[in-house]
């Protein structure tokens, strides 16, 4: 039996409409999986490290080319003397745990930053301390890290990284030892310094805080290290890079002359943000 004409019609109608309702339910279906998959609106990440034995070094260095190397939303702190202030802070950690779950054992990690102006803070201490140290501010390079697994879960969430092939600190402080970061062997890509440093009568125990920030491509972040800090002395440090490796890129030069603390850290938590398209 024919259905009359304009019931037929309407009958086509519907079906119509409903095909494209279904499409289009689809289609915004899957771009709202794929936004959420490649382009997450924001990710939150926690690390804990204890138990850190670290050379903090600090150099003065040309504050134009720092600036060239900071996007203009930050700004390069220049200090008294004119410089701006590069930061080489080298790690070797007994333990480290991600997102209070992931323990991914020991870590060796290198991290190279450049001063930034930001509010004056300063921390509650830590139980423990005996204060707390005004708050750093740093625009950062990529993370230098020795372990494929956890350069791996740093991808995961978003934080950006380098797998590199050593990290060494060159023995306990005091007199003079010598460390150096492999990042390749072929070709050679490396930097090394020699710290000679004089350990203090006792431990200068401090709350230390760290806020940093990095832009790379759609993608930026922050994060805010608080540490439970044992300063063990002071001196002098000597670093040598070569042109292609992550400290000779910057363009301050092969060759810098610093001033360092070696340091011990019980633990220090730090909470990250990765934001997209900021």
């Amino acid at each position: 039996m024919k259905l009359p004409r304009a019931e037929a019609m309407n009958s086509l109608k519907h079906v119509v409409i409903r095909k494209l309702i279904a499409g289009l339910l689809v289609v915004l279906l899957s771009a709202a999986i794929v936004m959420l998959i490649v382009v997450p609106p924001s990710i939150p990440s926690v690390m804990d490290i204890y138990d850190c034995k670290e050379m903090f070094s600090r150099y003065y260095v040309d504050h134009d080319i720092a600036r060239q190397n900071v996007p203009s939303k930050w700004k390069v702190k220049i200090h008294r003397n004119g410089k701006a202030t590069l930061l080489l802070m080298v790690q070797q950690c007994e333990k480290m745990v991600l997102d209070n779950v992931i323990d991914v054992g020991s870590v060796g990690m290198s991290h190279i930053w450049i001063e930034v102006e930001g509010p004056n803070e300063v921390l509650t201490p830590l139980p423990g301390t005996t204060r707390s140290l005004p708050t750093w501010y740093w625009y950062i390079l990529p993370h230098q890290l020795d372990g494929y697994l956890v350069r791996t879960l740093f991808g995961l969430a978003g934080v950006d990284s380098q797998l590199v092939e050593e990290v060494s600190l060159g023995g306990d402080p005091g007199g003079a030892r010598y460390g150096e970061v492999t990042e390749e062997h072929f070709p050679e890509a490396e930097y090394h310094w020699t710290e000679i440093s004089e350990v203090y009568p006792t431990p200068d125990i401090v709350t230390g805080s760290h806020r940093f920030y990095r832009k790379y491509g759609v993608r930026e972040s922050a994060a805010h290290a608080k540490c439970f800090t044992h300063f063990l002395g002071d001196g002098h440090v000597s670093l040598r890079a070569t042109s292609n490796s992550m400290v000779g890129k910057l363009g301050f030069g092969t060759s810098l002359a610093g001033f360092s603390n070696p340091v011990w850290v019980k633990h220090c938590r730090v909470d990250y943000r990765v934001d997209y398209f900021q």
